[in-house]
């Protein structure tokens, strides 16, 4: 897997941008914008958001912290935004303290880079993969327990009673379109003319 040089936090970004997409391209997984990876099924597509921590404030010290942020998209939503609601980093540190993830490293120096990449790797493969994997059936999805975004760490929970109700909905009767179509390009999906 490729690591970051040290220097500038897009540099540095970039490295971890290229790394994540070695990282989920085997699972099936493309990016489609430039902090976003998604992975597309009948009814649904799974994703996940890389991004720096802090990104838009000025930088206080010289780390780069790195969060990741995931979810399902039922295609026939009519939220007008991606909801996360799938594991967040932030809230895996917490709940998972002794798993000890690091993802952070300094930029002047690189200290810290190689674990920020294996940590990133193995959030990917115990946290994120396993919920994805969970979650990849529509039944598994309307059998889960329903998703409260103010909860932390919801391994077994996923869409919100809104979102089971538009699943159930295309599952009977198929997506709409235009709500189809505000999904794709929320992900990022190009359909092809």
């Amino acid at each position: 897997m490729p690591e970051p040089s040290p220097a500038t936090p897009t540099a540095s970004l970039a490295g971890m941008q290229a790394a994540f997409d070695a990282l989920l391209a085997p699972t099936g997984f493309q990016r489609t914008r430039k902090m976003l990876w998604v992975q597309r099924h009948a009814h649904t597509a799974s994703f996940v958001f890389l991004q720096r921590e802090g990104a838009g404030r000025a930088s206080i010290d010289t780390s780069l912290t790195l969060r990741l942020q995931a979810g399902v998209r039922v295609l026939d939503s009519g939220f007008p935004a991606l909801a996360l609601n799938g594991p967040d980093s932030q809230d895996a540190l917490l709940a998972l303290r002794e798993s000890r993830f690091h993802l952070r490293f300094n930029l002047a120096s690189g200290h810290g880079s190689e674990r920020c990449l294996t940590d990133l790797e193995r959030y990917t493969a115990e946290v994120l993969l396993p919920w994805f994997a969970r979650f990849a059936a529509p039944e598994a999805l309307l059998a889960a327990p329903s998703f409260i975004p103010a909860a932390g760490l919801q391994c077994d929970a996923a869409l919100n009673d809104d979102d089971k109700a538009c699943l159930r909905h295309a599952l009977q009767h198929g997506a709409d379109p235009a709500r189809l179509a505000a999904s794709l390009t929320l992900l990022g999906i190009k359909t092809r003319a």
